[in-house]
């Protein structure tokens, strides 16, 4: 009688491999909280020694700054400014505006400047005054493309996001460490 018999040295291999994805994913979580930390450090520097950044919305100062590309302004009196500076300073027809354009005629008369600035993509020019008590931004530089991440980043859903989406992210990594399928050696289970 011949009868059946399990191998003595039985080997199951894992169904599959499991640190591909779990690599993949804690990449993409590293490179989000990465970029972002990046973000609030670099801006945050800059608010910290008294700059400000602003997201250009047009076209005007194309090709040497973008739209959606950040400008990180300081501060300086107007008699600083120079022919060529590009400056942001208050639209003389909307003062809830700011523009960014690049200064090609300025005068001092008395207690007060005069420029007539124009963007370098423009035909038009802006002139306007402002006194020598006031304040202007030169741009020190650019961030090329970021002001549409910062943008939306700035609304309620994305200071939301910014928060929930890299939590979620990171609690989705650590649940699936947890409780991924354990693969089978020799006959016992290991987990690695």
């Amino acid at each position: 009688m011949s009868s059946l018999s399990a191998p003595r040295n039985s080997v199951a291999l894992p169904l599959r491999n499991v640190r591909g994805p779990r690599r993949v994913l804690r990449v993409i979580v590293l490179g989000v909280l990465g970029f972002c930390g990046a973000l609030v450090v670099g801006f945050g520097l800059a608010l910290a020694t008294g700059h400000q950044a602003f997201t250009i919305v047009s076209g005007s100062m194309e090709p040497a700054i973008g739209t959606g590309d950040v400008v990180v302004v300081d501060k300086i009196a107007p008699l600083d400014a120079r022919v060529g500076d590009v400056i942001s300073f208050r639209d003389p027809e909307n003062a809830s505006r700011i523009l960014t354009h690049r200064v090609t005629k300025m005068r001092a008369t008395g207690d007060s400047v005069r420029f007539v600035t124009r963007g370098d993509a423009n035909t038009g020019v802006e002139t306007w005054g402002i006194p020598v008590s006031g304040t202007i931004g030169r741009v020190d530089y650019r961030i090329p493309k970021i002001g549409y991440v910062a943008n939306r980043i700035g609304s309620r859903f994305g200071r939301f996001g910014f928060v929930v989406i890299p939590a979620v992210l990171l609690a989705l990594t650590e649940l699936w460490r947890i409780w991924r399928p354990a693969s089978v050696e020799g006959g016992h289970e290991a987990r690695s």
